[in-house]
């Protein structure tokens, strides 16, 4: 078993470029990055992209068009790079309570966020992008009451990464 302190130097040696098989495989040494919620594992370097790609895109392939898309919660950005993957998306809302979580995603899950590819660098900077920090049934309840016209288009995808 390796220890903490084993465990980082093996890490800073797949940082030196000498040809050794740290340096030559570093991906097996970087440090898990995980994220608790109250104490339970939300997600972590191991599966948060198979999880954000399995939550969007058979959504967003089902619909024949999607131009307007919701996310419910998504604060470490990562539903957002997902959605931001599809040409056909014109606005993509993402509607979270806690914008604490979606600052500290963007200075220490730097690579959860990341739409340098098709993008801006951060995620929550393309134009196609829009961030709300609040409450999203009340975001909802806003726009689309019951008793009048809603004050928005309706969206073509609501995905909810929220608890």
């Amino acid at each position: 078993m390796i220890d903490d302190e084993e465990s980082l130097a093996l890490y800073k040696k797949s940082l030196v470029p000498d040809g050794s098989y740290e340096s030559r495989h570093p991906i097996l040494f970087k440090p898990d990055r995980i994220v608790l919620l109250d104490g339970w594992l939300q997600s972590s370097v191991d599966d948060e992209r198979a999880y954000h790609e399995a939550l969007v895109h058979p959504a967003l392939f089902a619909h024949t068009d999607p131009k307007r898309v919701a996310i419910i919660g998504g604060g470490e950005a990562a539903t957002l790079r997902e959605v931001l993957k599809h040409n056909t998306v014109e606005q993509a809302v993402m509607i979270e309570i806690d914008e604490v979580m979606v600052k500290a995603s963007r200075d220490y899950l730097p690579e959860w966020n990341n739409c340098t590819d098709f993008g801006a660098a951060w995620c929550v900077d393309d134009p196609r992008a829009e961030v709300y920090y609040e409450d999203a049934l009340a975001w909802f309840m806003d726009r689309y009451p019951e008793d009048r016209e809603p004050t928005e288009r309706l969206m073509d995808v609501i995905i909810m990464d929220a608890l």
